[in-house]
Protein backbone atom coordinates (compact mmCIF):
# COMPACT_ATOMS: atom_id res chain seq x y z
CA UNK A 1 0.00 0.00 0.00
CA UNK A 2 1.17 3.42 -1.01
CA UNK A 3 2.25 5.63 2.67
CA UNK A 4 1.81 9.09 2.36
CA UNK A 5 2.35 9.31 6.48
CA UNK A 6 5.76 11.33 5.74
CA UNK A 7 4.58 14.00 3.50
CA UNK A 8 1.34 14.72 5.26
CA UNK A 9 3.05 15.00 8.10
CA UNK A 10 5.12 17.99 6.89
CA UNK A 11 1.96 19.71 5.26
CA UNK A 12 0.81 19.87 8.61
CA UNK A 13 3.50 21.19 10.21
CA UNK A 14 3.97 23.72 7.81
CA UNK A 15 0.13 24.71 8.10
CA UNK A 16 -0.79 23.47 4.24
CA UNK A 17 -3.48 21.60 5.70
CA UNK A 18 -4.93 23.13 8.35
CA UNK A 19 -8.19 24.41 7.63
CA UNK A 20 -11.31 22.29 7.94
CA UNK A 21 -12.51 23.74 4.61
CA UNK A 22 -10.47 21.20 2.74
CA UNK A 23 -12.66 18.71 3.34
CA UNK A 24 -13.87 15.72 2.64
CA UNK A 25 -10.49 13.78 4.77
CA UNK A 26 -9.83 10.12 4.29
CA UNK A 27 -8.03 7.73 6.41
CA UNK A 28 -6.99 4.44 5.75
CA UNK A 29 -5.29 1.90 8.36
CA UNK A 30 -2.26 -0.19 7.57
CA UNK A 31 -3.34 -3.43 6.00
CA UNK A 32 -4.07 -6.22 9.17
CA UNK A 33 -6.53 -6.83 12.10
CA UNK A 34 -3.69 -4.83 14.02
CA UNK A 35 -3.27 -1.90 12.39
CA UNK A 36 -7.34 -1.79 11.63
CA UNK A 37 -8.11 -2.47 15.58
CA UNK A 38 -5.66 0.38 16.27
CA UNK A 39 -7.13 2.87 13.57
CA UNK A 40 -11.02 2.20 14.91
CA UNK A 41 -10.15 2.57 18.05
CA UNK A 42 -7.98 5.88 17.53
CA UNK A 43 -11.17 6.84 15.37
CA UNK A 44 -13.93 6.62 18.42
CA UNK A 45 -11.34 8.02 20.59
CA UNK A 46 -11.49 11.19 18.25
CA UNK A 47 -15.50 11.30 18.45
CA UNK A 48 -18.04 13.09 20.55
CA UNK A 49 -20.14 11.20 22.70
CA UNK A 50 -23.16 9.63 21.27
CA UNK A 51 -21.79 7.98 18.19
CA UNK A 52 -23.60 5.33 16.29
CA UNK A 53 -21.75 2.09 15.40
CA UNK A 54 -24.02 -0.71 13.20
CA UNK A 55 -22.21 -4.38 13.60
CA UNK A 56 -24.60 -5.84 11.36
CA UNK A 57 -25.01 -8.69 14.76
CA UNK A 58 -28.55 -7.88 16.00
CA UNK A 59 -31.91 -8.57 14.04
CA UNK A 60 -30.98 -9.27 10.82
CA UNK A 61 -31.56 -13.02 9.10
CA UNK A 62 -28.04 -13.86 7.65
CA UNK A 63 -28.11 -14.59 3.70
CA UNK A 64 -31.15 -12.58 2.97
CA UNK A 65 -30.83 -10.29 0.27
CA UNK A 66 -32.42 -6.86 -0.43
CA UNK A 67 -31.27 -4.23 -2.87
CA UNK A 68 -31.15 -1.44 0.31
CA UNK A 69 -30.97 -2.24 3.40
CA UNK A 70 -31.92 0.21 6.26
CA UNK A 71 -29.38 0.01 9.51
CA UNK A 72 -31.37 -0.97 12.87
CA UNK A 73 -28.82 0.60 14.70
CA UNK A 74 -29.68 4.09 12.91
CA UNK A 75 -26.33 4.55 10.82
CA UNK A 76 -28.24 5.12 7.81
CA UNK A 77 -29.37 3.30 4.21
CA UNK A 78 -27.17 0.93 2.22
CA UNK A 79 -28.11 0.46 -1.29
CA UNK A 80 -26.81 -1.41 -4.29
CA UNK A 81 -27.04 0.78 -7.16
CA UNK A 82 -25.36 -1.60 -9.57
CA UNK A 83 -25.42 -5.24 -9.58
CA UNK A 84 -22.34 -7.04 -10.28
CA UNK A 85 -22.78 -10.67 -12.40
CA UNK A 86 -21.05 -14.14 -12.79
CA UNK A 87 -19.18 -15.58 -9.57
CA UNK A 88 -19.82 -16.66 -6.58
CA UNK A 89 -22.50 -13.95 -6.01
CA UNK A 90 -24.48 -16.07 -8.91
CA UNK A 91 -23.66 -19.39 -7.18
CA UNK A 92 -26.16 -21.60 -4.92
CA UNK A 93 -29.06 -19.52 -3.13
CA UNK A 94 -27.66 -16.21 -4.22
CA UNK A 95 -28.15 -13.86 -7.44
CA UNK A 96 -26.11 -10.94 -7.60
CA UNK A 97 -29.30 -9.16 -9.14
CA UNK A 98 -31.25 -9.37 -5.39
CA UNK A 99 -29.01 -7.10 -4.06
CA UNK A 100 -27.02 -6.78 -0.94
CA UNK A 101 -26.49 -9.02 2.20
CA UNK A 102 -25.83 -9.91 5.34
CA UNK A 103 -24.10 -13.11 5.90
CA UNK A 104 -22.00 -14.73 8.79
CA UNK A 105 -19.51 -17.84 8.03
CA UNK A 106 -21.84 -20.43 7.77
CA UNK A 107 -23.39 -18.47 4.35
CA UNK A 108 -20.84 -16.55 2.99
CA UNK A 109 -20.15 -18.21 -0.47
CA UNK A 110 -16.87 -16.52 -0.19
CA UNK A 111 -13.78 -17.06 1.46
CA UNK A 112 -11.68 -13.68 1.81
CA UNK A 113 -14.65 -11.54 3.34
CA UNK A 114 -15.52 -11.91 7.04
CA UNK A 115 -16.78 -10.98 10.72
CA UNK A 116 -15.07 -8.36 13.00
CA UNK A 117 -17.66 -7.95 15.76
CA UNK A 118 -18.02 -11.29 15.89
CA UNK A 119 -20.89 -12.53 14.28
CA UNK A 120 -22.09 -10.88 10.55
CA UNK A 121 -21.09 -8.30 7.94
CA UNK A 122 -22.63 -6.30 5.52
CA UNK A 123 -21.38 -7.83 1.93
CA UNK A 124 -21.49 -5.66 -1.52
CA UNK A 125 -22.40 -9.50 -3.69
CA UNK A 126 -20.22 -8.01 -5.98
CA UNK A 127 -21.56 -4.97 -7.08
CA UNK A 128 -20.48 -2.79 -8.73
CA UNK A 129 -21.81 0.74 -7.35
CA UNK A 130 -23.26 0.75 -3.87
CA UNK A 131 -24.26 3.65 -1.78
CA UNK A 132 -24.24 4.26 1.84
CA UNK A 133 -26.62 6.99 2.68
CA UNK A 134 -25.45 8.12 6.52
CA UNK A 135 -27.97 9.67 8.82
CA UNK A 136 -28.04 13.18 8.19
CA UNK A 137 -26.19 15.68 11.17
CA UNK A 138 -23.10 13.55 11.31
CA UNK A 139 -19.49 14.63 10.03
CA UNK A 140 -17.06 11.27 10.68
CA UNK A 141 -17.81 7.98 9.02
CA UNK A 142 -15.37 4.80 9.93
CA UNK A 143 -15.72 1.44 8.98
CA UNK A 144 -13.51 -2.41 7.95
CA UNK A 145 -13.98 -3.07 4.74
CA UNK A 146 -12.64 -6.72 3.94
CA UNK A 147 -11.07 -8.04 0.82
CA UNK A 148 -11.15 -4.78 -1.14
CA UNK A 149 -10.85 -4.77 -5.16
CA UNK A 150 -7.13 -4.17 -6.12
CA UNK A 151 -7.36 -0.97 -8.39
CA UNK A 152 -9.38 0.73 -10.56
CA UNK A 153 -12.53 0.80 -7.79
CA UNK A 154 -12.91 3.88 -5.95
CA UNK A 155 -14.49 6.04 -3.14
CA UNK A 156 -16.91 9.00 -3.91
CA UNK A 157 -18.26 11.25 -1.37
CA UNK A 158 -19.72 14.67 -1.89
CA UNK A 159 -19.16 14.87 -5.23
CA UNK A 160 -14.82 13.90 -4.50
CA UNK A 161 -13.64 10.65 -6.05
CA UNK A 162 -11.01 8.58 -3.98
CA UNK A 163 -9.24 6.02 -5.91
CA UNK A 164 -8.39 2.62 -5.17
CA UNK A 165 -5.12 2.41 -6.66
CA UNK A 166 -4.20 5.87 -4.23
CA UNK A 167 -5.84 4.04 -1.18
CA UNK A 168 -4.80 0.50 -1.51
CA UNK A 169 -2.33 0.37 -4.19
CA UNK A 170 -2.35 -3.03 -6.30
CA UNK A 171 -2.19 -6.93 -6.44
CA UNK A 172 -4.20 -6.82 -3.00
CA UNK A 173 -4.13 -10.85 -1.77
CA UNK A 174 -7.12 -12.33 -1.20
CA UNK A 175 -8.54 -11.63 2.70
CA UNK A 176 -7.14 -8.20 3.56
CA UNK A 177 -8.69 -5.74 5.97
CA UNK A 178 -8.65 -2.28 6.16
CA UNK A 179 -10.24 0.68 8.57
CA UNK A 180 -11.77 3.66 6.14
CA UNK A 181 -12.64 6.77 8.49
CA UNK A 182 -14.27 9.73 6.36
CA UNK A 183 -14.61 12.98 7.72
CA UNK A 184 -16.65 16.26 6.18
CA UNK A 185 -16.71 19.04 8.12
CA UNK A 186 -20.00 20.54 6.27
CA UNK A 187 -21.41 17.10 6.85
CA UNK A 188 -21.37 13.99 5.89
CA UNK A 189 -22.89 13.24 2.07
CA UNK A 190 -23.13 10.19 0.57
CA UNK A 191 -20.67 7.45 0.17
CA UNK A 192 -20.46 5.43 -2.87
CA UNK A 193 -18.47 2.64 -3.48
CA UNK A 194 -17.41 1.20 -7.21
CA UNK A 195 -16.11 -1.69 -7.35
CA UNK A 196 -13.16 -2.81 -10.36
CA UNK A 197 -14.98 -5.73 -11.23
CA UNK A 198 -18.81 -7.36 -12.07
CA UNK A 199 -17.39 -10.31 -10.23
CA UNK A 200 -15.47 -9.58 -7.47
CA UNK A 201 -16.97 -7.06 -3.81
CA UNK A 202 -15.68 -6.87 0.00
CA UNK A 203 -17.08 -6.89 3.36
CA UNK A 204 -18.24 -4.13 5.41
CA UNK A 205 -18.64 -3.88 9.54
CA UNK A 206 -18.74 -2.12 12.03
CA UNK A 207 -19.85 1.44 10.67
CA UNK A 208 -19.73 4.16 12.66
CA UNK A 209 -21.06 7.42 12.27
CA UNK A 210 -20.15 10.53 14.82
CA UNK A 211 -19.61 13.85 14.90
CA UNK A 212 -15.73 15.26 15.82
CA UNK A 213 -15.01 18.21 18.23
CA UNK A 214 -12.75 21.18 16.74
CA UNK A 215 -10.46 21.15 15.26
CA UNK A 216 -11.71 18.04 14.02
CA UNK A 217 -9.74 17.53 10.51
CA UNK A 218 -6.18 17.89 12.25
CA UNK A 219 -7.75 15.18 14.85
CA UNK A 220 -9.10 12.69 11.38
CA UNK A 221 -5.79 13.69 10.04
CA UNK A 222 -3.20 12.41 12.98
CA UNK A 223 -5.17 9.30 12.72
CA UNK A 224 -4.57 9.18 9.36
CA UNK A 225 -0.58 8.89 9.57
CA UNK A 226 -1.25 5.42 11.52
CA UNK A 227 -1.80 4.90 7.37
CA UNK A 228 -2.58 6.75 4.85
CA UNK A 229 -4.49 10.04 4.31
CA UNK A 230 -6.18 11.78 1.47
CA UNK A 231 -7.40 15.34 1.79
CA UNK A 232 -9.10 16.69 -1.91
CA UNK A 233 -10.73 20.14 -2.07
CA UNK A 234 -14.52 19.91 -3.22
CA UNK A 235 -13.23 22.82 -5.99
CA UNK A 236 -10.80 20.42 -6.91
CA UNK A 237 -12.45 16.99 -8.09
CA UNK A 238 -10.27 13.91 -8.89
Amino acid sequence: MKNMATAVAALIFAGSIGSATAAPVINISGEGSSAAQAAEAAFLGNLNAGYITETFDSGYTAGSQSSSINSLAGVGMFTMDVAGVGGACDSGPYSCSAGLAVLDTATSPYSGRFDISPDNWLDSMDAQEMTIAPTGGYTAMGFYMTDPNDAGGRFSIGGVDFTFSDIFGSALGNGKVFYISLYDDSGLGDLTIYSNHSNDGYGLDNVTIGTVPEPGTLALMGLGLLGLVLVRSKKNKA
